[in-house]
C-alpha cells in the first residue's frame, strides 16, 4: 500500500512528524516498509511509502484504518484532514441553532455559499474549536453501534440474497461533470490513480480514504440499456458462457459460478469486480446512480479467480467489511459531493430494516453473530504475560483501557478487575482470544518498553510418554537402515473420503492426506526412476479421517515401504528379494521390543485398499483395538509406478501403540565388555528329521553362565553327507564379565554338550 507522508501529517495533526520516526514506529509495530520515492506533483514535494502488512490485517489497507493505527502507535490526538471546500460542513455543524433550521445535514435549501458571506457569520475567529467539533463529528461516526448504523440505512429498492446484499441505491439530481477538486486529484496522483472527472475521482479517492467500495453509473444509459426506468440491482448468479463487456471493444466470458447484478433481466455488473463499460460515467453523463452492498468476500475472490481479474475493488471486497463504517463512509461521500454542489434525492429510512435483514438473510445473520462476540480481558493476567513497563512499573488498568480504545475496541462492563471487549469487525479473523488483545496492547505501547521477564521456574523440563515412544520408533527403522521422510499433510485431492480445504491456495494441496504411504510410494518411484535404486524409508505424521458421526479425527501413524532389494538370506540360496515372513517379522520383531502386555494377533483380510495386495495383506490388533495394515503392494500399483512387487507396506496407530506400550526403550545399552569372546565353531552330522533349534537350546543350557551366544550358520546336505542327513555349523561365543577364558576352560564347557548330543540323538561330532 502507498501512503503520503504530507497526508499521514495533514491527518493526524502532527506537522513535526518525521520520516525516521514513522518508520522506526511502524517496523516496531509489525509493519515492513517496501521503498521510500520522491514524487512531485502539482509543483510540491512529498514522499511515498510502500508500506506492506500481513494478509490479517486488511484493516490497514486504506487511509482511515491506517491513520487509527499510527495514532494509536503515537498517543496523538486526532485531528481529520479539513481541506478549504469542506468549511462550510463545520460551520454548519457549529451554527445549526443559530440558523433555526430544521432540515437534513446536507439539506438542498440552505445557500450556504450566501451564508459564508454574512458579515453577521463570524466563524473564522473560532476555527480551532470548530476544527475540534469537527474531529468530535468524525468520533461519533468512528463509534456509532452496528445496530444504530444499519437502522439508518435506506430501504428503498434493496434486495438481499444469499452472497450480496444492495444497500444503498441512491439518484443523482441534474449535475455536470468535470475535473475534480486540485485536492482530490494531488491525492490520487500521489497514490497511482488516474485523474478522470469529479465523479470517479470521488469514488476513488473513498476507497483511499475508508476502504468502502461505491459504483456510480450513468443514470439515463442504464435506463436504456435496461429499458426500464425503475433500477432496482438484482444479486444474481451468470448464465453459463454469457458475455460481459468490460472495455469498448472487450469483452470476457462468464460461469454460472460468477455473482452479478442484474436490471430487469440485464447484466449490469460483476459483483465486487466490474461494471459494465457502458454505464461509465462520461462527459456526457446528466444524472448518476450510487450503488453500494454488503459482499460475500469469499464469493468475490472466487469470481476473480475463475475469471482471472483483479480490480482495485475487488482487492478491498476480498476482505471482511466492517459494517460500522459503511454509514460512515456514505456520509462521507455525500459530504465530499456536497461541497462541489453535487446533490442527490433524499431516501427514506425504516426502521424495522435491522431486524428484516438479520432474519432473512443468512450473510447478513452471519456478519451480525461477528458483531455481537466479545472477549473478556483480565488486567493480571496482561500484567503477568507482559511484565514489568518503564524499568519497575506495572501498566495501570487506565493505560490499557485507553490503548484498546485507541484501536477502536468497545469496552464494555469495565471493573477493577476484568472488561469485556467487543472487537472491530474487521480483526475478526486475527484477534479471537485474550492473548491476542494483551499482544495489541503491547504492539501499540512498543515491545522495546517492556523490561524482559526473569525465568522462575526452576523445574526441568521433560518427554512424554508419546514423544519418547516416537523418538524411540525412529531410532529402531533408523538402526535398520531406513530412510526418514517428511511429506506435507496437504496432497490433491483424489477421493471423496478425504478432507476438503474450503479455500485452497492451489489444487495441488486442496486437501488433508488420509495416509503417509502415497507419500512414501512416491518417493521409492522417483528413487527407482533417477537412481535405479529402491530403498527402505518410513515417516511419522498426522493423518486426518471422517468419523462415522461426521466429525473429523486427526491421528499420529507410522507408515513404512521396504523391501525389493537382493540379498543371500541363506549360505544355501542365491541372492533374492525379503518375502513377506522375514518382512511381517520385522514387525513383530518391533512389538516383541515394546513389551506389550495383551495379545497381539494378525488377521488376514481381502481387498483391503488400492495399495495393498489382495491376498498378502493382513490387519494387527492389540486387544479389541486395531493397531494397523500390513501386506504387500498391489500388482497394479507396482506396475504403474514401475517398481518391484516384492515392497512391503505397513501403517500403525502411534496412539494405540502408546497406549498399550510398556517399554521404556526399544534399545538396551550394556557396556563394553572388558574381556575378550572365546569363539568357537562346532559342526555335527545330524538327521534331517532333528530340528536345529532343539539342538540350539541343548548347547545354550549345557553352556552356562559363560556362553553368551549361539547361532546356526551353516547348513549343508549334498554329497559326501549320507542320505538323510545333514551337516549343521554352529557358532558359540563364550565370555566372562572377571577374567580371560583359557581354552581349557572352554573346552571343559564344549566337552559335555558333544558328549550328551552323542549319547541321546543321531548326531555325530565333526573334528
Amino acid at each position: 500500500m502507498y501512503i503520503s507522508l504530507k497526508w499521514v501529517q495533514e491527518l493526524i495533526g502532527l506537522q513535526n512528524l518525521t520520516l525516521i520516526d514513522l518508520v522506526n514506529r511502524l517496523t516496531l509495530a509489525g509493519f515492513e516498509i517496501e521503498s521510500i520515492d520522491k514524487k512531485k506533483n502539482f509543483k510540491s514535494n512529498d514522499l511515498i511509502l510502500d508500506i506492506s502488512f500481513t494478509a490479517n490485517r486488511a484493516d490497514v489497507s486504506n487511509m482511515r484504518g491506517l491513520i487509527t493505527e499510527i495514532t494509536a502507535l503515537f498517543n496523538s490526538n486526532l485531528f481529520l484532514q479539513t481541506p478549504n471546500s469542506i468549511k462550510p460542513l463545520i460551520l454548519l455543524n457549529s451554527y445549526k441553532k443559530t440558523l433555526n433550521s430544521n432540515q437534513g445535514f446536507y439539506s438542498q435549501s440552505i445557500n450556504y455559499r450566501h451564508l459564508l458571506k454574512s458579515r453577521d457569520f463570524e466563524c473564522f475567529k473560532h476555527y480551532k474549536i470548530l476544527k475540534w467539533e469537527y474531529s468530535l463529528w468524525e468520533r461519533y461516526l468512528q463509534k456509532k453501534s452496528f445496530s444504530k448504523v444499519i437502522k439508518n440505512l435506506t430501504s428503498e429498492n434493496l434486495l438481499h440474497f444469499d452472497d450480496c446484499i444492495t444497500l444503498f441505491n441512491m439518484k443523482s439530481q441534474k449535475l455536470r461533470i468535470k475535473e475534480s477538486p486540485y485536492w482530490i486529484k494531488k491525492r490520487l496522483l500521489l497514490m497511482g490513480f488516474k485523474p478522470i472527472n469529479n465523479i470517479i475521482d470521488t469514488i476513488n479517492y473513498l476507497l483511499l480514504e475508508t476502504g468502502q467500495v461505491f459504483f456510480a453509473y450513468d443514470l439515463e444509459t442504464l435506463q436504456q440499456l435496461t429499458a426500464t426506468s425503475e433500477i432496482v440491482f438484482v444479486p444474481n448468479y451468470a448464465a453459463e458462457k454469457s458475455l460481459f463487456p468490460i472495455e469498448e471493444s472487450k469483452t470476457i466470458e462468464l460461469t454460472k459460478d460468477v455473482l452479478v447484478l442484474n436490471i430487469n433481466n440485464k447484466m449490469i455488473s460483476i459483483a465486487g469486480l466490474i461494471q459494465n463499460y457502458h454505464t461509465l460515467v462520461n462527459t456526457n453523463t446528466s444524472y448518476v446512480i450510487l450503488q453500494s452492498g454488503l459482499y460475500d468476500s469469499k464469493k468475490v475472490k472466487k469470481s476473480s479467480k475463475i475469471l482471472g481479474l483483479r480490480t482495485d475493488y475487488s482487492i478491498k471486497l476480498e476482505k471482511q467489511t466492517d459494517l460500522n463504517l459503511i454509514e460512515q463512509a456514505h456520509l462521507r461521500l455525500m459530504h465530499i459531493f456536497w461541497t462541489q454542489n453535487i446533490k442527490f434525492e433524499n431516501t427514506s429510512t425504516d426502521k424495522n430494516l435491522f431486524l428484516n435483514l438479520k432474519n432473512n438473510s443468512s450473510l447478513f445473520s452471519r456478519y451480525v453473530e461477528q458483531s455481537e462476540k466479545k472477549i473478556r480481558i483480565v488486567y493480571e493476567n496482561l500484567k503477568r504475560l507482559t511484565g514489568p513497563y518503564n524499568i519497575n512499573n506495572e501498566l495501570s488498568n487506565f493505560q490499557i483501557i485507553t490503548n484498546l480504545k485507541l484501536l477502536n475496541f468497545k469496552v464494555r462492563f469495565e471493573t477493577g478487575q476484568n472488561c469485556y471487549l467487543f472487537i472491530p469487525l474487521t480483526r475478526r479473523l486475527d484477534i479471537e482470544r485474550e492473548v491476542d488483545v494483551i499482544e495489541e496492547v503491547v504492539r501499540t505501547i512498543g515491545f522495546n518498553k517492556f523490561e524482559p521477564l526473569n525465568l522462575r521456574n526452576n523445574q526441568i523440563g521433560y518427554l512424554t510418554k508419546i514423544e519418547k515412544l516416537k523418538r524411540q520408533l525412529r531410532n529402531y527403522f533408523i538402526n535398520l537402515g531406513f530412510n526418514e521422510s517428511i511429506h506435507s499433510i496437504l496432497m490433491k485431492k483424489n477421493s471423496e473420503d478425504e478432507i476438503r480445504l474450503k479455500n485452497p491456495l492451489f489444487n495441488e494441496s486442496s486437501a488433508l492426506r488420509l495416509t503417509l504411504l502415497d507419500g512414501l510410494i512416491e518417493k521409492i518411484q522417483f528413487n527407482q526412476k533417477n537412481i535405479g535404486k529402491s530403498f527402505e524409508t518410513f515417516e511419522l505424521g498426522r493423518v486426518y479421517k471422517h468419523l462415522v458421526n461426521g466429525d473429523k479425527k486427526e491421528v499420529e501413524v507410522i507408515s513404512g515401504v521396504f523391501g525389493g532389494k537382493n540379498f543371500r538370506s541363506d549360505w544355501g540360496k542365491e541372492n533374492s528379494t525379503i518375502n513377506w515372513f522375514e518382512a511381517k517379522g520385522l514387525l513383530e520383531n518391533l512389538l516383541k521390543r515394546l513389551n506389550i502386555p495383551v495379545s497381539i494377533y494378525w488377521n488376514p483380510v481381502n481387498n483391503y485398499a488400492t495399495k495393498f495386495h489382495p491376498n498378502l495383506t493382513t490387519e494387527l490388533f492389540v486387544g479389541k483395538k486395531k493397531l494397523g495394515v500390513f501386506g504387500q503392494i498391489h500388482p497394479t500399483l507396482a506396475l504403474k509406478n514401475n517398481i518391484s512387487k516384492k515392497i512391503y507396506l505397513f501403517e500403525m496407530n502411534i496412539e494405540v501403540l502408546n497406549h498399550f506400550s510398556q517399554s521404556k526403550t526399544l534399545i538396551n545399552y550394556l557396556p563394553y565388555p572388558s574381556y575378550p569372546i572365546s569363539n568357537v565353531d562346532l559342526s555335527f552330522i545330524v538327521k534331517k528329521s532333528i530340528f536345529s533349534h532343539e539342538i540350539e537350546q541343548i548347547i545354550y543350557k549345557f553352556g552356562q553362565p559363560l556362553l553368551k551366544s549361539v547361532s546356526l550358520f551353516d547348513y549343508y546336505a549334498k554329497e559326501p553327507i549320507k542320505k538323510g542327513y545333514c551337516s549343521l555349523s554352529f557358532k558359540l561365543q563364550f565370555q566372562s564379565k572377571i577374567r580371560t577364558l583359557s581354552s581349557d576352560e572352554v573346552a571343559e564347557l564344549i566337552n559335555p554338550i558333544i558328549f550328551y548330543l552323542e549319547k541321546h540323538y543321531d548326531i555325530k561330532f565333526q573334528e
